[in-house]
């Protein structure tokens, strides 16, 4: 080995073992080493990987260079298998690969503009404990045995000095979460309880922000976990930018968060930066992932764990609420929070032993009062606590991926009764359906099952929630357009109130749109701007050539302004409320012998 070589070797050494003699920061070990591995072999890119103690069949990217731009794939943990560094684990061998195009190692921790790498194994008193990798984007680069050599001397150099860093690092482990590097619940108890006793020498109160991800099951079952925990990560790197110096970001577990904030800090203006930064798409590999949050903010001077307790039922209240948003806990919502404990498992009973049905809710033609369509409503008569609100239930089915089970009963169930009334009253059926039921494979098929012939596909109307989320959804848009081409219709619900609800109307097959009370109601109440804007939506609709109608239309005076704005459609207690199935059909007799209704 030239000399040149050994001279270096001692300098990038010495660095090392001088930092960990100075009890510099694991991170600082880290990040020397891969440094000195770059300086040696004259690489634009490496990484430092670990066997993670706590699970041995995954490594931890506890130090990376050069990988700038590669995306949140490179985030810290990954299987021992993937790539380079898992081939290097696995085998304990050195390994080099001089066109990765070419090679048999295809992993998404691929770095993006290296073509030639080598990995050597780090062992400690005989155990593997991770890999050295060190890169090049040139394709084709020779590495000789004096660079093997070299590296190999290196690795056994510092592997007693990431011996001592990764002991001196085992505190800093007690108090972090292994997925994310955020705080976990000790570090978050053990600062809680600081504060509390600061505050109670001061006479102030402590806050507490509870965060958890809406739908985040939807995202493990349908893309894996791998995508989930990359999810996770990618989460606590914007809650990192949504917090202020002096607050306390953390990882609880599962997908719950937890902010511990300074008291400088505004709780309401915190949770609204954190729930705007959420909302934004995740790029996670060759996915597009949209999530949102719930959060609670409870403040107070009790024990630590009441207070996170607090934090818990405010941000279920908010999740109660239509998620997406934040609520300060009031001793009032302990009572609804109790009634949660166990629902889910109510939920799947009560799929079983047929506790759901379906109340239908008339469409009317506005211009001439005829029934047009029922919309389908979903109703759960529970055995102890009676009619249970959707509000209630919904979103722990959703939670928990019963929705899916649910959804397909509610179009089976639906279509086989609306066939009756059909062969008496030719109108329409509207359902709602969820992005995640369009996400399932075979819905359009099961659609056309559901149908069976009994009356035109025209007939079937599928009425459009969350349309935020269609824009991660591919296999949802695919699902809405085989839709059309069976010859059904969609509705997008809550129409203006929504996420970019124009850029919707261009990439979404829509038939008709839904336009929500609160439009309604404040036009109704004689306002010049909200009368105009009504106008406006209707005006719009009728230029796209779609379908409007009003919903939520309780007074006569909404009723008549939707009438002399051309509104198509309108449905609402004041023309008429939800009803079983037997009194619909009552209702329809009566409607079939004043006169035939059209078609909607």
């Amino acid at each position: 080995m030239p000399d040149s070589h050994d001279a270096t070797l001692v300098e990038v050494v010495l660095h090392v073992q001088t930092l960990v003699s100075n009890r510099a920061p694991p991170n600082a070990v880290y990040d020397a080493v891969v440094d000195g591995a770059l300086r040696l072999m004259h690489g634009v890119g490496g990484s430092l990987r670990l066997v993670d103690l706590e699970d041995p069949s995954w490594m931890v990217a506890v130090a990376t260079r050069g990988f700038a731009g590669a995306g949140e794939r490179w985030r810290r943990r990954a299987p021992i298998s993937e790539g380079v560094s898992g081939r290097v684990i696995s085998t304990g061998q050195t390994v080099v690969i001089e066109n990765y195009a070419s090679a048999d190692v295809g992993s998404q921790l691929a770095p993006p503009h290296l073509k030639s790498l080598i990995g050597v194994p780090l062992h400690e008193r005989g155990r593997m404990i991770g890999s050295l990798v060190v890169g090049w984007p040139v394709a084709g680069r020779l590495i000789t045995e004096t660079e093997k050599a070299l590296l190999k001397s290196y690795s056994e150099h510092v592997c007693a000095a990431l011996s001592v860093a990764t002991a001196s690092n085992a505190m800093i482990q007690a108090y972090t979460d292994s997925l994310t590097g955020l705080g976990n619940r000790a570090l978050l108890l053990d600062r809680l309880e600081h504060e509390l006793v600061r505050a109670d020498r001061g006479g102030e109160s402590v806050t507490v922000l509870f965060l958890d991800l809406d739908r985040f099951k939807l995202v493990n079952d349908s893309l894996g976990h791998l995508i989930g925990d990359q999810l996770l990560m990618a989460v606590a790197e914007r809650l990192r930018r949504c917090i202020r110096e002096g607050d306390v970001c953390t990882r609880l577990g599962g997908d719950e968060f937890a902010v511990l904030l300074a008291d400088t800090s505004d709780p309401a203006a915190v949770a609204e930066r954190i729930i705007k930064s959420l909302r934004s798409r995740f790029q996670i590999g060759e996915h597009e992932v949209f999530v949102s949050a719930s959060v609670g903010i409870a403040s107070g001077r009790e024990e630590a764990d009441i207070l996170l307790r607090n934090a818990d039922v405010a941000m279920y209240h908010a999740k109660r609420a239509g998620a997406d948003r934040y609520a300060r806990f009031k001793p009032s919502m302990h009572a609804a929070r109790l009634s949660r404990p166990g629902l889910d498992t109510e939920l799947r009973l009560a799929v079983e032993r047929g506790e759901f049905e379906l109340h239908y809710q008339p469409i009317f033609e506005l211009n001439t009062g005829r029934i047009a369509a029922l919309e389908a409503l979903l109703r759960w008569h529970h055995p102890a606590r009676g009619l249970v609100a959707p509000l209630e239930f919904i979103p722990v089915a959703e939670e928990t991926g019963l929705i899916l089970e649910i959804g397909r009963w509610v179009l089976t169930q639906a279509c086989s009764q609306f066939a009756a009334w059909w062969r008496e009253i030719p109108l329409a059926i509207s359902i709602n359906v969820s992005v995640a039921e369009l996400q399932t494979a075979g819905y359009t098929a099961a659609a056309e099952q559901a149908i069976a012939g009994a009356f035109p596909p025209s007939a079937l109307i599928f009425e459009l929630t969350e349309t935020a989320r269609l824009q991660d959804a591919r296999g949802a848009m695919a699902t809405l357009h085989s839709i059309k081409d069976l010859g059904s219709r969609v509705a997008l619900d809550d129409f203006g109130t929504g996420y970019s609800s124009l850029l919707n109307l261009s990439h979404i097959p829509v038939d008709l749109l839904k336009i929500p009370r609160p439009f309604i109601e404040a036009a109704g109440r004689g306002g010049h701007d909200t009368s105009s804007l009504l106008a406006g939506i209707l005006g719009l609709g009728r230029h796209l050539g779609l379908m409007t109608v009003g919903e939520g239309i309780e007074r006569p005076q909404e009723h008549a302004l939707l009438v002399d704005l051309g509104c198509d459609l309108g449905q609402g207690f004041l023309l008429g409320r939800p009803l079983d199935a037997v009194h619909t059909t009552e209702l329809l007799m009566t409607e079939h012998a004043k006169f035939q209704p059209r078609r909607a």
